[in-house]
């Protein structure tokens, strides 16, 4: 005979009395951040000017690549991914610009003052595309045991086709979000969704060019995610922290 265990949250989860990092209390120096993306599939950054979201109301700092004081990059495991675009972009949807306002509302008319000008580049935008320009994503890797040719040449039976599926994305119970609190010195507090925090807590301390120690990242729940905050938590983590830690030393400098 087995008994049943409930999940730790279960009741918090299923009466709505579960925190996340929305729900958490903020002060009245909270600022809200926004992504500006790529608005092509590829294209290079021929130039950008942002001093007129600067200057916006409520805008206490307007970031762009070379901004960041650290890495730019947030790629785990493999580093090929920027945390803000440079000098192209590669995909619709990508990173190029950072904005910290009082509210959403000045972060959106900020966006509309920054004048990016993009060259369009030809875009790889299907598999055999990718295949037929050899554009891969990492070495080809084989994984072999035998002779797997031969093998199929005596085989009673051989089974021959192609597959195609459209992609599929996670819908975990928390959208991304993240809330960066600078400390002392180089201390920054994060606030995230994440199911490998230390993993997220690296990639802070990479971008703001910090030891790990300094960072401290703080998980409300694991679990609901189905491994769509393994990496991608990352992003607004590192995103967050970078407003974060730009609008405190520019408010320390004015101060």
């Amino acid at each position: 005979m087995h008994q049943q265990i409930p999940h730790e949250s279960a009741a918090l989860h299923v009466t709505g009395e579960a925190l996340y990092v929305d729900d958490l209390p903020s002060s009245p120096s909270l600022l809200i951040g926004r992504v500006v993306y790529s608005p092509h599939a590829h294209a290079r950054i021929k130039s950008f000017d942002l001093t007129k979201a600067m200057k916006a109301p409520g805008v206490a700092a307007v970031l762009c690549a070379k901004d960041i004081p650290g890495r730019n990059q947030m790629g785990p495991v493999v580093k090929d991914e920027p945390c803000l675009a440079s000098e192209e972009v590669s995909f619709v949807g990508q990173a190029v610009f950072l904005i910290a306002a009082r509210t959403d509302a000045q972060c959106r008319a900020a966006e509309k003052l920054i004048d990016a000008v993009y060259e369009p580049l030809s875009p790889i935008l299907t598999i055999d595309d990718a295949i037929a320009a050899n554009n891969l994503l990492g070495p080809a890797r084989t994984m072999q045991r035998g002779d797997a040719y031969a093998a199929l040449r005596t085989a009673a039976h051989a089974i021959e086709g192609e597959l195609r599926t459209g992609a599929a994305e996670h819908w975990y119970l928390e959208s991304q979000a993240s809330l960066s609190v600078p400390g002392e010195g180089d201390e920054m507090a994060v606030y995230c969704g994440s199911q490998h925090p230390s993993e997220t807590q690296t990639l802070v301390a990479e971008v703001l060019g910090v030891k790990k120690k300094d960072v401290v990242v703080e998980v409300r729940r694991i679990g609901g995610a189905f491994g769509g905050k393994e990496t991608q938590g990352n992003h607004v983590a590192c995103w967050s922290a970078l407003l974060a830690q730009e609008s405190f030393d520019g408010w320390r400098v004015a101060d």
